[in-house]
Parts: structure tokens; sequence; C-alpha cells
């Protein structure tokens, strides 16, 4: 399967602002399940797509983060807001570097942009299948998020399975979209986690990213990890819809 996946999309709303809402590595639309609400709420007509090989979309034969991209920009080539956390982040930013007008406004949560050691990484990231992921043991790792969280993430991870989060890494060789996200042209939000809970976007990246491109401001959420809209729901929401330009309830 060469050219774009026909992702399963959720939706939340039915405002006159479009938002697509992107979720990340081993995860899927349903983990939105806060955020995509409240965005709702704030008066946009939400989208969240299960990314392929994720979810209900169907697996790929590639893995490639610009290939995800393409998946996105097959939903729709115009939006008013994207949203988009990890991979999902990395994914927008190559859409953003074909189609320099594709959102209005972006918001990039502790984005994946690069690959320091593709071995290390794909360490990292099997730690999840490193025994059978249960919602007890996902628990005992995460106290601090929510049960519905848990139940959906355990969920998402068998959907994906080792493979696909594995292929992530090993189809994307010398991966660094650094230089993309320097050239993005529209108003962008970027977020890392607390640095001690080690964000991919840690302070020393995400300040020199904004002082490199005048369209970017940078914010650390203080305790959130790079699953802050787990942790940290209710400091993400404040800063989305204040960026996003939401009007007071």
């Amino acid at each position: 399967m060469s050219g774009p996946v026909e992702l399963r999309t959720i939706e939340w709303g039915d405002g006159a602002r479009t938002l697509l809402l992107v979720h990340g590595l081993g995860s899927n639309a349903a983990g939105w399940w806060r955020v995509g609400p409240a965005l709702a709420e704030a008066g946009f007509h939400v989208f969240a797509p299960d990314l392929r090989g994720h979810g209900g979309s169907p697996r790929a034969d590639h893995y490639r983060v610009d290939r995800y991209g393409a998946d996105l920009l097959a939903l729709r080539d115009r939006w008013d807001a994207v949203v988009a956390h990890s991979l999902g982040g990395g994914a927008a930013t190559t859409v953003l570097k074909q189609k320099p007008d594709w959102a209005d406004r972006v918001v990039l949560i502790d984005p994946f942009l690069l690959i320091l050691d593709e071995a290390v990484a794909v360490d990292w990231l099997m730690v999840d299948f490193a025994e059978e992921p249960t919602v007890e043991r996902l628990a005992k790792r995460n106290p601090t998020w929510h049960a519905e969280d848990t139940r959906i993430k355990v969920e998402a991870l068998a959907e994906s399975g080792p493979e696909v989060i594995k292929a992530t890494i090993t189809d994307n060789p010398g991966f660094n979209l650094v230089a993309d996200v320097v050239d993005i042209q529209v108003p962008t939000l970027l977020i890392g986690g607390d640095p001690e809970l080690l964000p991919l976007v840690p302070p020393v990246l995400g300040e020199s990213l904004a002082g490199m491109n005048p369209n970017i401001e940078f914010h650390t959420i203080p305790g959130g990890s790079h699953s802050m809209h787990r942790d940290e729901f209710d400091a993400l929401m404040s800063h989305l819809l204040r960026f996003l330009k939401c009007p007071a309830s």
C-alpha cells in the first residue's frame, strides 16, 4: 500500500472552525477523549484520525513520517487549526513543509522531530512490550493518569503492536525535522514537557527553535510528561484555548 491510507476518523462538535487532532506513536484517536470534547465545546468541529497502523486504520507497507503526513493531507487540504502530539507532530511538520498554509494555527505537543540513536529509540519504545501491556502494569508506571487514559492506551498498544512502533523508527533513518520546524510559516505553539521527565523537546531545543522562527512560541508545562494531555490536562487546555483564540466560557 504505497499511496495514502484511508484513516478511520472520529469527530466531536459541529462548530464553524475545523480542527485536526493527531495522536502519537502507539496511541489512537480515542486517546483524545477529554481534549476532543473540550475543543468542540470551545467552538471547533474536531476531527481525530487513527494514524496508519494504529487504532482502526489499516496497516501499510511503510511507516516513514512523511507517509504518515501524506495520509493527513489526504483528509483535508486546509484546517483552521491542527493540534498534534509526538509522532503526530512530526507528521504535521512534514505536511507544513509541503503545504505551508495547511492550517491557520498549529500546536505541536512535544513533537517527534529527530532520532539521535535508532537503537536507543527502539529500546526505549519497546519498554511498553517488555511484558504484556495490561491496565495494572501501565497504571503502576503512570500513577497520575486517569483510569480511562490507561485503559485506552493499553487498547491502543494492542492495536498497533510492537511491529508498527519499531518500523516507525527503522523506516526513518537519519530522521531530523528541526530545519523544517524553523521554516514553519504560520503561528505555532510548541509545547514541551517538564525537563525532569525527559521530554522530546526540552527547553534548550524549544527555546532555540522559537529564537530562530518568530512564528513559534515555546512553553514548558511543569509536571507534564511527554503525554501531558494525560497527566496535565488542565494546564495543556489552558495553553490550547488561549493560543487558538477560543472565547472565554
